[in-house]
This record gives structure tokens, sequence and C-alpha cells, in this order.
């Protein structure tokens, strides 16, 4: 091997460096119809009848990367709230939460259905998103924690379909200037838009009250209020992640029995813009985190691509280097013990 190659290898390998995962939680209810979600990691804290249940088909929404897999859930307008535990507890910059949801029904006064919560509460709900009608028309809100005369949602100024699934992202940031100015900004989106950035200008938002900011966040609430202010809904794809990318991460995964970690070379190579990559975990009972990052010819970290939890299979990786220059660039798989780089060559 080429000694310039392998000394550039080595100090790949050794200019890496470990990171929270980029994708706290990942639900697709891909349970079977009927069941209870408090069967499958939910923690029921609130209410003593009426479960969220798993229902089918799965919502699908074009270019999200969570559509059309697995079944959904079904919030009725009263019965038990559930909350799920988030891989890492943050306590800093941004929280995002994406979700597609399609609303049969939803009243004037509107209520909120889904929330953040700090790691130890059952209680203290953040990052609100309400529904509600206006004139027969579906409208969104979000609100940084409890309701008041002084602590209204804020309200988005376009209304949408009844029975239309819309991809919708709440989004917490952590501010330090004080224990008071943390913000909250919601996105709402009509299939098949999804922006590769954060738009500039949210739906509703943003949000900052003079109430006391959180601590932290580690739980993703569901939510079914009352009959007589909330909406009834069907909710899917749930992800929670750090950065407005990580939203997109196009991932796909075919379970299968594979016998050993492997990182493939990218196809086609060299190429323009797109290019894919794939890779196995073991089908030996692996989960973990697996990160997949991208350097350039002096061992700069220029890309995260993955950095998430995932199970035994075999996956594949689109990759738009759209903002990238040509050239050659290495990428690098590790998972647990196992990591492994390979060579591409970007030409535009």
């Amino acid at each position: 091997m080429n000694n310039k190659i392998y000394l550039l290898i080595v100090f790949v390998f050794l200019f890496s460096f470990s990171a929270y995962p980029q994708t706290l939680l990942i639900e697709n209810f891909n349970y079977p119809a009927g069941d209870s979600i408090g069967a499958h990691g939910w923690v029921a804290f609130s209410g003593g009848v009426n479960n969220i249940l798993v229902k089918s088909p799965g919502l699908v929404y074009t270019n999200y990367p969570l559509s059309g897999i697995g079944n959904c859930c079904r919030l009725s307008n009263n019965g038990i709230d559930n909350y799920k535990n988030s891989s890492t507890i943050i306590t800093s910059g941004s929280v995002y939460v994406s979700f597609m949801v399609k609303i049969d029904s939803v009243q004037p006064t509107g209520d909120y259905f889904l929330a953040l919560l700090p790691s130890n509460s059952t209680t203290n709900y953040f990052a609100r998103v309400f529904a509600k009608d206006t004139l027969g028309a579906v409208y969104f809100g979000v609100s940084k924690s409890s309701i008041s005369s002084t602590n209204l949602p804020a309200w988005g100024t376009t209304g949408f379909s009844l029975g239309t699934t819309y991809l919708v992202i709440v989004k917490y940031t952590f501010n330090s200037g004080s224990t008071t100015d943390d913000e909250v900004r919601l996105y709402v989106f009509t299939s098949p838009n999804l922006p590769s950035t954060e738009p500039a200008t949210p739906y509703a938002g943003p949000v900052t009250t003079t109430q006391t900011d959180p601590q932290d966040f580690g739980r993703v609430a569901l939510r079914q209020g009352s009959a007589t202010i909330a909406p009834s809904l069907d909710l899917d794809g749930i992800r929670t992640t750090l950065t407005w990318g990580d939203i997109l991460v196009n991932l796909k995964n075919q379970p299968a029995y594979v016998s050993g970690f492997e990182l493939m070379q990218n196809y086609p190579n060299p190429f323009n813009n797109e290019t894919i990559i794939k890779f196995t975990l073991p089908s030996l009972n692996y989960y973990g985190n697996v990160s997949l990052k991208v350097y350039d010819l002096l061992g700069k970290e220029v890309l995260t691509l993955l950095n998430e939890p995932l199970e035994a299979g075999s996956y594949e990786y689109k990759f738009n280097a759209s903002e990238l220059s040509s050239g050659t660039y290495f990428y690098k798989l590790s998972a647990g013990d196992f990591s492994e780089i390979k060579k591409m060559v970007l030409i535009k």
C-alpha cells in the first residue's frame, strides 16, 4: 500500500471522535394493529381507560424517510397519555421532533396532542403542539409550556384539511441568556414538501414566554386530552433529532441474515452529486450506535451522514453530496468495535 494513503487512513482513524447520537428516538409503530403502545416501550402515566392503540395502515408522506413504515397510532379525544424515553437526555442546543399526522376531527377551542417532557417529569409539558378548528379548517399551534391568559399558543395563519396527512416539525431551542428565554417554533408541510434546510420563517412562533425553562428533555409524550377540546387523529413516524438535517436521513433497512459487519464500496464511484453507500450489521442480536462520516483528504470531518442506534440488517444510504466540492473523500463506518474506511471520488 502507498505509504501516504496508509498514513492518511491512520490519521482519519485517530481524528474521529465520539458524539451524541443525532437521532434520539425513532418510532414507526411497526407493531401488530390493535396492540397498546404501552406494550412496546411507551409508558402510560395519566388516566385509567382508553389507551393509545396501534392502527393499520401507517401514514404516507412523500420524501419523509419514515413514510410508509409499519403502522400508526390512534389518539382519541380522551384517554390515557403515554411517553417514551429518548436515547439521550439533552440540556443544550436545539431539539427537533418530526412526525406525520392525519386529523379527522378537531374542536374550535383546540388542545395539544404531542409535547416534550423533562427526563424526570410526567407533568411539565413543553413544546406543546396544538390543533383547532376555525371555520372548518385545521390550524396548528405551539406553546412553550402551560397555557394562561398571558401565555397563549401561537397559531399559524394557514388552514389545513381534515383527513389529509401532513408533516409537522416542532423545534425547542435552549438559550443561555436567562432561565426564561428558551424558544419554540412550529413547521407544517404538505406532501411532498420537505425543505433540505430549516426555513427562516416558521409556520408558528418563535414563542418565548416568562415561564421557567426546563433543565433538560428526555421524553416525548402523546396526549389524548378531553373530548370537549381535543382532536382525534392518526400519528406516525416520530423522529427526535438534534439538527434539521437529521430529519432527512434517508436510510433503508432490509432485514436479512448477515454474518458480520461490512462496509461496501459506494456506487457509482466516481459519482456526480448522488451515490449509494451500503453496509451490514451482524444478525446475532446486534443493536447499537452506528456512525457514518465523511472526511476530506486532510482527514478533516466534513459531514456526519448517520449517527444513531440501529438493529441488525443490510442498510442502504443515499448520499447527496451537492454541498461538497469535486474531489477525493473518505467515508468511515463505526459500529461498536468495528470500523472501516473506503474512498470515493466526487466529480461535478
